[in-house]
């Protein structure tokens, strides 16, 4: 008899005690937030085979603000460029590190099956 309490975990045996069940939901426009160090240009180079992040900041000064590109990451994979985002301190929230992750994977995707990658979109099948 299967205890429906018990989930049979790869490691370990996990405890069913169900608090709370959230139905998620996200609002482009009502829950994005800046981060305050910065944000990233991603792109693919389809003949290297990598992944570029282009790492900016942002001043303002009077109505017109100024935007800098200060630093190039190069990488393969999204874990190792993402890791190497947070190692570097360029990202300081829990939201832009996770929009980060879903990005880079969507560029690396689209390295290894040869989707179109463009930044804040869909992936489509580059023909």
């Amino acid at each position: 008899m299967k205890n429906k309490k018990v989930i049979k975990g790869r490691w370990y045996n996990i405890n069913k005690k169900i608090k709370k069940r959230i139905v998620a939901k996200y609002h482009k426009i009502k829950d994005w937030k800046m981060d305050p160090k910065g944000y990233f240009l991603i792109g693919v180079d389809k003949k290297k085979k990598i992944i570029q992040v282009g790492y900016c900041k942002f001043t303002r000064l009077g109505n017109s603000p100024i935007n800098d590109m200060v630093a190039v990451i190069k990488g393969k994979t999204a874990i190792e460029i993402a890791n190497t985002l947070i190692r570097e301190k360029f990202i300081s929230t829990l939201q832009h590190a996770a929009d980060m992750g879903i990005e880079l994977h969507k560029a690396e995707l689209s390295l290894k099956y040869g989707f179109k990658y463009i930044q804040d979109k869909d992936l489509y099948i580059d023909k």
